[in-house]
């Protein structure tokens, strides 16, 4: 399932880096992280990696707004 991540906090292509690090640390296969739209593209396998991924996000010092 593809699923847009709103981040927000992100204002580097460093903070884009340690954003998709973490998610890919999670098993998550990561399209796209961008700093200047402050949202991650990614593919994940179900709803419940969901909550995984806000809390590993919020963990490194960014802040996940939506989910879409």
């Amino acid at each position: 399932m593809k699923i847009i991540i709103r981040i927000e906090g992100m204002s580097c292509s460093h903070c884009e880096k340690r954003v998709e690090d973490t998610l890919e640390e999670l098993g998550v296969d990561v399209n796209r992280v961008s700093a200047i739209d402050g949202q991650a593209e990614v593919i994940i396998d179900g709803d419940t990696m969901i909550e995984k991924i806000k809390e590993s996000v919020d963990d490194i010092g960014y802040h996940v707004i939506e989910v879409i």
